[in-house]
């Protein structure tokens, strides 16, 4: 076995340059050499870097690639059996690239039937949870879907009860636009139909359940406009009558007011 020294790096810096009695050699600087020069790496027969560490099935990109599409580092632990150390190693870069996307659609504009609103959408998701009655405190998180576009995924907890919402968000010029994608995310760009919901509500609760009978019996709409300044009168001359005045009584009460 020939010994090498190293000599430095080539042009384009991808490489480490040796030299020995045979010539210079180049040597690319991949994972298997960084793992060497880290002492990861086992002694020679007993595999390469990517088979110790993520296992055969897998490789430092397919690991990325995961990672890319919504998965968490504790999933591909369970599915490899590396340490997570180790895939944190791969993750690391992917997690910050989803974790910027998630923080840039925050500015994003939702997009509704009529277009993209003037607000952003974490003032959307803020507001509607409001109106809710729901705490504000999200989570905020990013994804590549099957289309290689970014998911955005908010959730928030109601009591023991988890809610998710997704957007698809397409970066771009003052912030870009995010798409509904489920339901929740669709009512959640929808509060004036839960405003006037609750306005109806709490109308039916504040007004008291005898006060139109009340109304009824009292015949208003029989006396016409003209029969109001009659209400004193009835008052004076009916002392004697029950609390609520019999349909002759009215009836008695209109001939009097025009004999008077």
């Amino acid at each position: 076995m020939q010994e090498l020294r190293v000599v430095g790096l080539d042009d384009d810096g991808t490489s480490v340059v040796c030299e020995g009695p045979a010539g210079r050699f180049r040597l690319p600087i991949d994972d298997t050499l960084k793992a060497a020069v880290s002492g990861e790496l086992g002694r020679a027969g007993e595999g390469t870097q990517t088979e110790l560490e993520l296992g055969s099935d897998l490789s430092p990109r397919d690991i990325q690639a995961r990672i890319r599409a919504g998965a968490t580092v504790d999933e591909i632990v369970d599915l490899t059996g590396a340490p997570a150390h180790r895939i944190k190693r791969f993750a690391g870069p992917v997690l910050l690239e989803r974790s910027r996307a998630a923080e840039m659609s925050q500015l994003a504009h939702p997009v509704r039937g009529d277009g993209p609103m003037q607000a952003n959408l974490a003032d959307v998701v803020r507001s509607a949870l409001a109106e809710r009655g729901h705490s504000d405190t999200t989570e905020w998180d990013a994804f590549k879907g099957a289309d290689n576009r970014w998911v955005v995924r908010i959730g928030w907890s109601v009591g023991k009860s988890s809610n998710q919402a997704h957007f698809r968000f397409a970066p771009g010029a003052h912030g870009g636009t995010a798409m509904p994608v489920d339901d929740i995310a669709r009512e959640l760009l929808d509060p004036d139909a839960r405003r006037a919901l609750r306005s109806i509500e709490r109308t039916v609760d504040e007004e008291p359940i005898l006060e139109e009978p009340l109304r009824a019996v009292g015949d208003d709409s029989a006396r016409g406009p003209q029969s109001a300044p009659e209400a004193p009168h009835a008052a004076q001359h009916g002392r004697k009558h029950p609390e609520m005045p019999s349909w002759e009584d009215v009836l008695l009460g209109v001939r009097s007011g025009k004999n008077g």
